[in-house]
Order: structure tokens, then sequence, then C-alpha cells
């Protein structure tokens, strides 16, 4: 097994002075557990309802489907529970889709219902219809007030699923794009969906284009093939995607890594408040990286949004990392391309991480493991609201 390597100095996490880069992010590095390779579908939630955030991650079908959710009770201690079998690659999600207030699993075409006793029972399976997927996500398409699951697959299409009323029952199924339109890999997760237009409802945005939601209820779409990201590579054209608002103007501007690519960008696009698109590039290539994961958040708590990605198995031999890039324009300031300061804060590989404050100290913790370049998972654990940092 390889030595996990922290580059942010842990001295920090023991009580040394500050350096001069004081303002900058810094992690303590934490073992999680070791449970083998090609596991996707991952999250942060909190699981059994106990206040904080527990660390979710399924492996894939062809390895036999299982997922795992990892309860948090310290940084250095994870209790792991079976969550059920599921049906995808990398394509699950969680949401309540029954109400009751327990979170449920949407793994491909499989849904997983919560017992209500998520440390001692298995979820509950059942056939929801929906497509062996890349990505799965949550949204209100159609307007009703309740999410609805958006799934793509490059064999498929883009598609997005009413949940009814009894989810054990087949979703009812609505073409956004078809496999002949919509050809990539990946491009919805971890939040591709928002009213990127203004209009009132959501849209949905992925690699190289956005579809709009003419009818405000999902039964129209027009795609807009205006985003300059995302590079055929091994597995066709892939990238992860972030709506948020990156310069505080009150509009939805895009974040996007492009992942499953053996030497990767990341960009963001400008949103002018009518969804013309300024793209300003954060990392370009050269770096030979696969930026297969990302998160977007204020992670130095300076009141602007930074943005991480880790590297996955395309990352060329020797190149594996985790990269936070500080937004240094400050808030309700766009960063343009100029205006961030890139760190690599952990040499370790690190696919579809997952951001949320796990041990409730106000800032946000990653959460990351590898796909086949190793079987170890790992909580970053942000110190910037730690006083002694």
């Amino acid at each position: 097994m390889k030595r996990l390597r922290i580059l942010v100095p842990l001295a920090l996490a023991l009580g040394s002075q500050a350096s001069p880069d004081a303002g900058i992010p810094r992690f303590s590095l934490h073992r999680i557990d070791a449970i083998g390779s090609r596991l996707g579908q991952t999250a942060l939630a909190d699981m059994d309802r106990d206040g904080d955030l527990d660390w979710v991650a399924g492996s894939s079908a062809s390895a036999g489907g299982t997922i795992w959710w990892w309860e948090y009770r310290a940084p250095d201690r994870w209790v792991r529970r079976v969550m059920g079998v599921g049906n995808t690659d990398v394509g699950g999600a969680l949401h309540d889709v029954n109400g009751d207030g327990w979170l449920d699993m949407l793994s491909g075409s499989r849904l997983l219902l919560s017992t209500g006793n998520p440390r001692t029972h298995p979820f509950r399976p059942h056939d929801a219809g929906t497509i062996y997927s890349h990505d799965t996500i949550f949204a209100d398409v159609d307007g009703d007030g309740r999410d609805d699951a958006v799934a793509n697959s490059d064999r498929s299409g883009l598609f997005w699923y009413r949940v009814p009323d009894d989810p054990t029952g087949p979703w009812p199924s609505h073409t956004i794009a078809t496999a002949e339109e919509h050809k990539v890999h990946g491009g919805i997760a971890p939040r591709g969906a928002g009213d990127v237009d203004g209009d009132g409802d959501t849209d949905i945005v992925t690699a190289g284009a956005w579809y709009e939601n003419v009818d405000g209820r999902g039964a129209s779409w027009r795609g807009h093939h205006t985003l300059e990201l995302g590079t055929e590579d091994k597995y066709g054209v892939a990238v992860r995607t972030w709506l948020v608002d990156l310069d505080g103007d009150g509009d939805l501007d895009i974040v996007q890594s492009e992942a499953d690519a053996s030497d990767g960008r990341v960009a963001w696009f400008e949103n002018d408040g009518r969804a013309k698109w300024t793209r300003h590039l954060i990392r370009d290539r050269g770096g030979r990286q696969d930026f297969h994961g990302l998160v977007v958040a204020d992670f130095d708590l300076d009141g602007d949004a930074d943005v991480f990605s880790g590297t996955a198995p395309l990352t060329a031999e020797g190149k594996h990392g985790c990269y936070l890039w500080e937004n240094t324009a400050g808030p309700r300031r766009s960063p343009g391309a100029a205006g961030w300061r890139e760190h690599r804060v952990a040499e370790i590989p690190c696919h579809e991480p997952a951001g949320g404050d796990v041990d409730g100290d106000g800032d946000i913790d990653l959460v990351c493991k590898p796909w086949s370049t190793g079987n170890e998972h790992v909580y970053l654990r942000n110190l910037a609201a730690d006083p002694r940092r």
C-alpha cells in the first residue's frame, strides 16, 4: 500500500507557527478505509440522522454493485455499513424519494429505499426503470415543487424522470436529448441543474451544451451548444459540472473540469444574465491530469467560492494529486482567468470527491477515494476554522 502524502503542511495542525501563506486553506489527512477499487456513486450526507455527515461510495455493477456508507464518529474513526446493491458504475444519487425523512439511493436503474434503520438493515431494492447512467442528479425539472431525477449516458442519452407517488414502481421517463445529439459520457454531475437563463425554471448543463427548459415543465427542450469544454478521449467526452454564482452578480455561472481526460482543463463560464457565456480557463492543458472530480465552495472562509478537483486514472503516472484553486478576486467580483491561485494540497488520487462540513466546525471538508489506482478512502479535514492553524 502506497503511503499517502499530504502536501499542505501538517505541522500547522500540530501547533507550529503559521507561515506567510496563513490564508491558504490547509488540510489534515485521515484514513477512512481501504476496500477495493472501481468505486463511485460518492456523497457526503447524514445517512443516520444523527446530525453529522457520513460518506457514501459504491462499487460498479460489474464488480458486484455493493454500496456502502461509512458512519462518521471522529476524523480517524468511520464505521462501514452496507446499504445494498446498485446497478451502475458511478451514476448514483441520494434523495428522500418517498418523503419519510430518510435518504434513499437511486443507483442507475435500481432504487434502494431506506428502511429507517440504516445502521442495521440494508436498503430495500426496487426497479425504477431509469437508465444505467454515468451521472444522476436530483432537481425540480417540472416546477411542481418536488425534485425529479436527471440521468445521462453516452449510450442512452439525457433524460429526466418524475418520481411517482409510489416510487417502487417504474418512473415516467422524459427525453431531454437523444444519444445522437448528446454524445456525452458524463456531464451533469455533481450540480448541473439550475436556472441559467433567468426565466424561473430548471435548465440542464452538460459537456459542450446547456439545455433550455422551454415550457418550464420539462416537456420541451432546446439545446444550446455554446460551451467550449470537453475533449474526446478514451471514453468519449466527459466533464464535471457545478452551477454557482461565482462572481456575485446574481446569476448562475458554470464551473467545469474535464474528466476521463489524459490532459484535462478546468474552466468557468461567466454568465451575462441571459445565458451568453465567456469562458475563463482556471487550469489549461499541459499537466496531464484527469480531473474526474469537482467541488466548488468557500474553502478559505473569505466570502467567495474556490474550486477543488482531484485526479483520476488517466492522469499520468506520478502526477496524481488534489488541487485547490483559490479565488483571489474576492466576493462580488469576477475572477476572470487571472484571479486564481493554485495549491496542490495532497499527492493522492481523488476520483469523485465530495465536500461538506463533516466535523461541524464551520468550514468545508473533503472526502475522496481513487477509481483504479488504489483503494484508500481519505478524509481531508479543512483547518480554516481551527483557531490553532
